[in-house]
């Protein structure tokens, strides 16, 4: 019986903890580039949407394929952009004025079809950075300024399991745990069932 209460207290704990946390890797997303200038740049709109499955390693390393200029990395849950070269005027302009944009999207959480994002938590040393979200994306927009090799920008991304699902007012509310709770009840009764049976037992002696 022991052995089977432990059994059961283990699949608990590992099922619960498998779903407590979602998790972009092992799903392919794509990365799309377009800074503000007058026209186009190969570098940046030329490169279409690329792909790329989200790993341990940086998906986009180097992205502008100048020593370093700009890696582009997704892990689990956040995201990591950081730039080992510089300094260096802007990206493609040196006047201090518009943006270089990259959108992230198709992010998908393979462990939670349900799964979306609801918010992102920045950590950045650049100034003038603007961020965005929908469900399955990300948009991050870089300001054309004077850039360094220690500048770098840490996105967590909040999702609907994270922080709850939302409640029909948009609110976040507390999620109801009701596979652990099935869970308990149905070690309950196996405990009740055991002591029950032992008592029988006992008086039919």
């Amino acid at each position: 019986m022991k052995k089977l209460i432990s059994l059961v207290l283990t699949v608990s704990i590992f099922f619960w903890g498998a779903h407590a946390t979602a998790s972009l890797i092992g799903d392919e997303i794509f990365l799309s580039c377009m800074q503000s200038g007058p026209d186009d740049h190969s570098l940046c709109e030329g490169n279409g949407n690329i792909p790329a499955i989200v790993g341990e390693d940086v998906e986009y390393p180097d992205y502008f394929n100048f020593q370093n200029s700009l890696n582009i990395d997704v892990s689990a849950d956040s995201i990591w952009l950081s730039i080992d070269s510089g300094p260096f005027c802007g990206w493609f302009t040196c006047d201090g004025e518009g943006f270089l944009e990259f959108w992230l999207f198709d992010l998908d959480w393979l462990d939670s079809l349900e799964n979306k994002l609801v918010g992102l938590d920045i950590t950045t040393n650049m100034t003038g950075v603007q961020t965005g979200f929908t469900d399955h994306s990300v948009h991050i927009a870089l300001p054309e300024t004077r850039v360094t090799s220690d500048m770098f920008l840490h996105i967590d991304l909040i999702t609907s399991e994270d922080s709850g699902q939302l409640n029909r007012d948009g609110e976040t509310g507390v999620p109801e745990p009701g596979t652990l709770i099935l869970l308990i009840l149905a070690l309950t009764g196996l405990i009740y069932y055991q002591r029950r049976k032992s008592l029988l037992s006992f008086y039919s002696r």
